[in-house]
Formats: C-alpha cells, sequence, structure tokens
C-alpha cells in the first residue's frame, strides 16, 4: 500500500466557517446595516437555504450549483428543468423590499452587470427578515414588493411560483406531468 503525506493548508480548505461567539448576525434581523454588508455571503446563503425550504414544503427538490453559475440553483418540476437566481434584500427600506437583479461584485475585476436572457428561468426574491419568497418571471432589474405583500406570501408560498411558471408557459405544479410515479413493486 502507497503512503500519500498530506499536503500542508489543504485541511484548512475542509474547515466549517462557524461564526465566532458573540458574532455581529446572532441578533439578525435587528442588526446595524455595516453588519449586513459585512456579512453579504451569510445573508445571501441563508436566502438560499429559505428559497430551498420553501420549494420542500410544495413538493420540489432543489439543487444548489456553483457559485460561478449564473443561477443560484436548478429546480426539478415535473416538467422542465428550472435554472433559478435567487436575491435576498435583508430589511425593508420605504415600506418595500428592493432587489438589484444584476451579476458580480463591485470589487471583482469584471464587476457588476446584468444577466444574460439564458442565464435563469426564473427569479426568487427573498424577503429574509420576513421569512418569505417572491417567485417571479420578470427580469427587470430593480424589482421589490412590499411589506403589505409578506402576508399573502406567508399564507400562500406556492402562488407566486404558479404565477411564474404560467408566466413562461409551465404549468403550476399540481397540474404537470406525472411521468415521475414512483415505480412498483
Amino acid at each position: 500500500m502507497t503512503f500519500q503525506p498530506p499536503l500542508n493548508g489543504l485541511e484548512k480548505l475542509f474547515e466549517p466557517q462557524i461564526p465566532p461567539l458573540g458574532h455581529d448576525l446572532r441578533d439578525f434581523p435587528h442588526v446595524p446595516r455595516r453588519a449586513l454588508s459585512a456579512n453579504a455571503k451569510w445573508i445571501g446563503r441563508a436566502g438560499e437555504l429559505l428559497v430551498e425550504s420553501v420549494l420542500l414544503r410544495i413538493g420540489l427538490v432543489s439543487a444548489q450549483l456553483p457559485e460561478f453559475m449564473p443561477a443560484d440553483c436548478i429546480v426539478y418540476h415535473p416538467d422542465a428543468l428550472l435554472r433559478v437566481q435567487i436575491k435576498t434584500c435583508s430589511k425593508p427600506r420605504n415600506g418595500a423590499f428592493h432587489f438589484n437583479i444584476s451579476k458580480g461584485y463591485h470589487r471583482s475585476p469584471t464587476g457588476v452587470r446584468r444577466y444574460d436572457r439564458g442565464d435563469f428561468d426564473l427569479l426568487a426574491l427573498v424577503a429574509l427578515s420576513e421569512n418569505v419568497v417572491n417567485f417571479t418571471a420578470d427580469r427587470r432589474q430593480a424589482q421589490s414588493f412590499s411589506v403589505a405583500d409578506v402576508s399573502e406570501l406567508r399564507d400562500h408560498p406556492r402562488r407566486s411560483l404558479d404565477d411564474a411558471l404560467e408566466t413562461i408557459g409551465i404549468l403550476p405544479c399540481d397540474a404537470a406531468s406525472t411521468d415521475l410515479k414512483p415505480t412498483q413493486y
């Protein structure tokens, strides 16, 4: 049997990134804006997990895509594989949750730019402080929804998804193809 010596430093890549005690997001959403911007990756990941949770609760499975892809996840709908881009807003401003639909980072070499038409099929707009998701097929670069919409999104989490699916020509989940029936033994 051969021996493969460990590569120094490689084990650091697999250590979990755990926030230290007293982490500045522990009282979310009641945290200062500087804490939100300093922890944007954590906030974005929380939004992605909320979308996955909502999808699972309505009977759809999703898979996260690598960070360099233009969409955040693939949703396995009975009639299609759907690319979903997820945008997360931490807190409302002036009575609404506001979203900038662009890709990239201000400090990256390529900067911030618009999404191409084929980058995603649906948007999932997450109001993280309210734990709700608004699905849409709208591709406008600036989007928002009112705080008054939160109770409807909470009471009927599937309604915006069904509306977005209809917009792109796909049947709602319960009216979709039933080809994916479990095998009977």
